[in-house]
């Protein structure tokens, strides 16, 4: 063949076609032989490239098991915050007071996030360098916000409800019908109008990785959009989330650090006043000695209740038992319910949930310092800060364990859950 055209008597140049190797192409080469200036050997370059599917896939398996173990809390999480929600709505044995109210709140707003939040962090997890469904990330985010702001919110007014009932319990407190309707706005409605800026700044970023060949990779997050990442409305809501995280887990350090400290006064004056009980009995009964010699810290407050407790003892004694039961019913109806009961299993309870928001969320709050660098994560390291990072997803499947574990009634109550649904059933269809 001849480089020119022979019709006609102009001859024009023919020009030899370049044709552009695309990544795609040249990542199934291998390797390709370039000419040295002398035209005499010939050395190899790699040009691999790896694909956007391959380097997904090979994170998404390392992400596995910690995909399956998501999958372990959803399926837990589901089951357990259905069954706080059947028995304390059902079973008779719980009236309507603030720790139904609360318990059954809590429920509510984990069930959502198990429903909803953890399944769709799964669906990331295999999609995550990949994940070019922007409606789904906005889902993800909405949830995501609306589940930590929703948890916190209410643990802080379980917070307050504990701090009235043992720092000042002669106080007005928090009536049930009163703490549904705080309830609704500070855990559910106001949550919900915060995730909404959040969930609108939330989309699929398209960026590069470098992958195994030490080439770049287009990739497809789920995270902030690129036109909202330099803005100041960003950084103002970013700021918004710490401030307000920390100045709630501040308050709940604050209140319960009050509640424990009162918590340990009135325990210690019960075991007083038992031990003077103890004493009084001993020595109207003629067994205590009275040249016995009882080596005891005492004040004159302790003096003059013993005192108290002799006479009332005496006058019990003689037939002057109106007198003691008006004492009773008084000491009863003025003294707070932790000198009655005891330390009350409930504030344990909240103390240990509200411990175990605070030490999961500063973890995630501390690691979303590190997101920006995920892009240079080996595939292992990715999946070890993926968990940590995702933590806080134990504070929506481990309250059935707290309440099973300090509630014996619900213990019960769960053992016998079968005829009572079957009786509310039959009740129904009749």
């Amino acid at each position: 063949m001849c480089e020119y055209s022979c019709r006609g008597e102009k001859r024009v140049p023919v020009q030899p076609r370049y044709h552009k190797i695309s990544a795609s192409m040249s990542s199934t080469m291998g390797a390709y032989n370039t000419l040295t200036d002398d035209g005499s050997n010939f050395t190899n370059s790699s040009v691999n490239v790896e694909s956007l599917e391959d380097l997904n896939k090979r994170y998404a398996d390392d992400l596995l098991p910690l995909t399956i173990t998501f999958g372990v809390f959803t399926l837990f999480g589901f089951l357990g915050n259905l069954l706080i929600l059947i028995v304390f709505s059902l079973s008779r044995e719980y009236r309507r007071n603030n720790f139904k109210v609360f318990v059954l709140t809590l429920a509510v707003i984990d069930l959502i996030t198990c429903m909803t939040l953890i399944p769709a962090e799964m669906v990331k997890q295999r999609n995550f360098f990949e994940f070019e469904n922007a409606l789904q990330c906005k889902f993800k985010c909405f949830f995501n916000v609306f589940g930590a702001s929703s948890s916190c919110l209410a643990l802080l007014v379980i917070s307050l409800d504990r701090f009235r009932k043992v720092v000042q319990p002669f106080k007005k407190q928090l009536t049930p019908k009163l703490a549904v309707k705080v309830l609704i706005g500070v855990a559910i409605v106001f949550p919900i109008c915060l995730a909404i800026p959040g969930t609108i700044m939330c989309g699929i970023n398209t960026t590069t990785m470098v992958n195994k060949y030490g080439t770049n990779t287009t990739i497809h997050l789920c995270e902030t959009e690129e036109k909202f990442e330099a803005s100041v409305w960003r950084n103002i809501y970013k700021w918004i989330f710490i401030i307000l995280l920390g100045g709630i887990s501040l308050a709940y350090i604050i209140m319960y650090t009050f509640v424990m400290r009162a918590a340990a006064k009135q325990i210690k004056a019960i075991s007083l006043q038992r031990n003077n009980s103890s004493f009084d009995f001993v020595q109207t009964s003629s067994i205590f000695d009275t040249n016995m010699i009882v080596h005891e810290p005492t004040n004159d407050l302790s003096i003059r209740k013993v005192n108290k407790n002799m006479r009332d003892i005496q006058n019990a004694a003689n037939g002057k038992h109106s007198v003691t039961r008006c004492s009773c019913q008084s000491h009863k109806r003025h003294t707070p319910m932790l000198q009655r009961h005891g330390f009350p299993t409930k504030t344990i309870i909240w103390f240990i949930l509200t411990i175990v928001f605070i030490v999961t969320y500063f973890t995630h709050i501390i690691l979303s310092l590190r997101v920006g660098k995920i892009v240079t994560m080996e595939p292992g390291q990715f999946a070890s800060f993926s968990f940590f990072f995702r933590i806080y997803f134990v504070n929506h499947m481990i309250n059935p364990l707290v309440y099973a574990i300090f509630v014996k009634r619900f213990r019960e109550s769960c053992r016998n859950i079968g005829p009572l649904v079957m009786e509310k059933l039959s009740q129904f269809l009749c």
